[in-house]
């Protein structure tokens, strides 16, 4: 699974942000909050990363400490699910 869809250069990244999955204090970065929730969405116990940058994966790790909010994304599934119903 990749958890930016294939890249992070794409638009859809600078419309929605992907924090409203996270109960978060301190607030999460964009790209940690997308991380952290690709373990929810859906359930998954390991997220394959590659990078050179040893700043990216040092915010990447971080991004384990915060906890997901589990109404949020129940209500995403539900929005889904109906959407799927629709089709």
């Amino acid at each position: 699974m990749s958890p930016f869809g294939g890249s992070t250069s794409e638009t859809v990244w600078g419309k929605f942000d992907p924090r409203i999955f996270l109960r978060s204090s301190p607030p999460a970065t964009r790209l940690q909050a997308v991380f952290r929730s690709a373990y929810d969405l859906p359930r998954v116990d390991v997220v394959a990363v590659g990078t050179s940058n040893v700043d990216h994966l040092r915010e990447l790790v971080g991004a384990l400490a915060y906890e997901v909010d589990d109404q949020v994304v129940l209500e995403y599934r539900q929005l889904l699910q109906a959407r799927r119903q629709l089709a």
